[in-house]
């Protein structure tokens, strides 16, 4: 099992620096076709969006991809949600966890292919907004082990006026908020598989770097092309493991 979740790590550390996600879109299904619980793939998915995360951001900060001074209120607003979430996953049945994640790509899906890559209205710059739509989206993070870009992407680009790739950077820093705080709760709760999720976390940086530098190279138009594919493969086997049992 090492080396399959090695191997996922860097698989998954590439995506999330290309999709700008944490990676639990992918790792959660991934790990249940693995023979993982959902529980335990969730604390897994947490431990690897931590190390990824951290990764992405001084990548991001380095090249300048944002402003750190607004968009860190999302990051205010999405530590609070994470532990409301991670509570939220301790109690709840793990089928409803399941169909509350195929809900939220559902609805991801939905978003990206109604809205336009490039800006199409004046970016919103509005801190107790940002600090509200942290909070809600933390919320979802921590219950279902998702970074919440999967919901911030498709929030930024079709109601705040942001631009695609820029909007994918700001998720993916979004996602060191919620997953670290996800992390704390997980471990108090005892929901933690600490030896698969360090492999995962590990190995995750090896692609990270690949990804960012993949998403640079690619036009707008054809990101959002591959971003949607992308959402209806994992809305896919996600939907098959829930009927297909």
């Amino acid at each position: 099992m090492t080396i399959e979740l090695g191997i996922l790590g860097i698989i998954v550390g590439a995506m999330s620096g290309f999709f700008g996600i944490g990676g639990g879109t992918v790792t959660v299904p991934l790990l249940l076709y693995l023979g993982f619980g959902i529980k335990e793939a969730i604390g897994i998915s947490v431990m690897q969006m931590v190390a990824g995360s951290l990764m992405a951001a001084f990548i991001h900060q380095k090249s300048k991809t944002y402003v750190m001074g607004d968009i860190k209120y999302f990051g205010f607003g999405g530590l609070v949600g994470a532990v409301v979430g991670g509570l939220l996953a301790k109690i709840l049945d793990a089928s409803i966890l399941e169909w509350i994640f195929l809900g939220i790509v559902a609805f991801t899906l939905g978003r990206l292919v109604m809205s336009s890559p490039a800006p199409t209205r004046a970016e919103v710059v509005n801190h107790p907004l940002y600090v509200a739509i942290g909070s809600g989206i933390g919320i979802f993070s921590g219950m279902l082990g998702v970074g919440g870009s999967i919901l911030m992407t498709p929030i930024l680009v079709g109601f705040l006026g942001f631009e695609l790739k820029k909007a994918s950077a700001v998720g993916l820093f979004f996602v060191m908020f919620t997953s670290f705080s996800a992390l704390i709760t997980f471990a108090v709760l005892g929901m933690l598989n600490w030896s698969a999720g360090a492999i995962m976390a590990l190995s995750s940086l090896v692609g990270i770097r690949l990804g960012i530098w993949l998403v640079h190279k690619t036009h707008l138009t054809h990101y959002k092309k591959i971003l949607v594919f992308f959402y209806i493969l994992i809305f896919a086997l996600t939907a098959y493991k829930l009927i297909v049992r």
